[in-house]
């Protein structure tokens, strides 16, 4: 590990031509800074130096920079720049001379753009990008890296229902799982396997050993995730009652600084209380996500998921009194927009959809269409 060192912009301006081992010791520097120094924040940076990585012909290193561009998208919700500088980082890798094997470097680098593919729901491409690069897999790439490319590809398929592919990945996976954590979230891509084909008890089976092995590394964020999948696999088998249990265990836990598990565990909590029509503990839940939101700095396209589940089945069941008060909370949320002069087109548009499929429960009731 190297000690910390902050290098900015003007270090990569100099006149002077840089020797290999001055550029060895800055791309370096920053690998280790990107999270302690937040080189993340500075783009400009990451650019000019895979520029002058690539000006030196230091190629292997200019991929690693532009992979690490392509993490800074991602971090900032922008999947298809991730994913095009993900794809730059391996067109990189695949079309120069290296002094290293870049074998390992290659799943790795393909695996997230695997992911990111199927965050996006284009699975195909998936699946394609997981394809490709098969058959460079051997013994010489680390049980990590392997590890990560199963997990994934065993996502993705489960995603297409490709069932029978899925478990043979996930049993590959599980080959590889080196720790407690790793297998784990592969015994979770079995509970999930399990569910999908609704062989609910082999379900519950895998999540159990799942909870396990979380609680073995004192792992909330696993537990969150299994408590949640148990959630959600009882309420899709009716039994509410048992979905309410597991997903207050998981909003015991979880971490509500995090986007994503928001989206997921919000989404999970709302169906499950709208199935027993219970519109005031939904609409509740809605407002926390929206505090959330402001509280965490989240993207506000956040909380569309869960804005849409309260207004869809409040709109079904013509329920006057929670329609006036999501009209209330979208009202709020249209000048808030406009107070923070903020530029977000489908945010709006959405905010203005759900206000007009309410509209109809603010007429007059000698107005309204039986």
């Amino acid at each position: 590990m190297y000690e910390s060192k902050k290098i900015s912009l003007e270090d990569l301006e100099r006149e002077e031509i840089f020797s290999y081992d001055e550029l060895k010791s800055l791309y370096e520097h920053t690998l280790d800074g990107l999270d302690k120094l937040n080189y993340y924040s500075d783009r400009e940076f990451l650019f000019k130096l895979k520029d002058v990585l690539t000006q030196n012909n230091m190629m292997f290193e200019a991929a690693r920079i532009t992979k690490e561009i392509g993490g800074l998208y991602y971090k900032e919700g922008n999947i298809n720049k991730a994913i095009r500088y993900g794809e730059e980082a391996v067109d990189i890798l695949e079309n120069n001379n290296h002094n290293c094997d870049i074998q390992e470097t290659l799943i790795s680098y393909i695996t997230s753009i695997g992911l990111a593919y199927y965050q996006i729901l284009s699975y195909e491409s998936s699946i394609h990008t997981f394809k490709k690069y098969k058959k460079i897999i051997n013994d010489n790439i680390s049980s990590n890296v392997l590890w990560r490319y199963y997990h994934e590809y065993t996502i993705v398929c489960i995603y297409v229902k490709d069932y029978d592919k899925a478990k043979k990945l996930a049993n590959k996976a599980l080959k590889y799982a080196d720790d407690n954590i790793k297998k784990g979230f592969t015994y979770n891509d079995f509970g999930r396997y399990y569910w999908k084909i609704k062989r609910p008890l082999d379900s519950r089976r895998a999540y159990d050993k799942a909870i396990e092995l979380f609680k073995t590394e004192n792992d909330n964020n696993g537990l969150a995730m299994i408590y949640n999948n148990l959630a959600m696999l009882y309420y899709t088998t009716k039994k509410i009652e048992q979905a309410t249990e597991w997903i207050k265990k998981c909003f015991e836990i979880f971490d509500r600084s995090n986007p994503k598990k928001c989206i997921i565990y919000f989404d999970t909590y709302i169906r499950i209380i709208l199935r027993k029509h219970d519109f005031e503990g939904a609409v509740d839940k809605l407002l926390e996500l929206i505090k959330l939101s402001d509280t965490y700095s989240f993207e506000k396209r956040y909380i569309l998921d869960a804005f849409d589940l309260v207004v869809d089945r409040v709109s079904k069941f013509k329920n006057e009194e929670y329609g006036i008060k999501l009209k209330n909370i979208l009202i709020h949320l249209i000048k808030q927009i406009d107070e923070d002069s903020m530029e977000n087109n489908y945010y709006t548009e959405k905010l203005y959809e759900y206000l007009g499929r309410l509209k109809y429960l603010f007429y007059p009731k000698s107005k309204r269409r039986n």
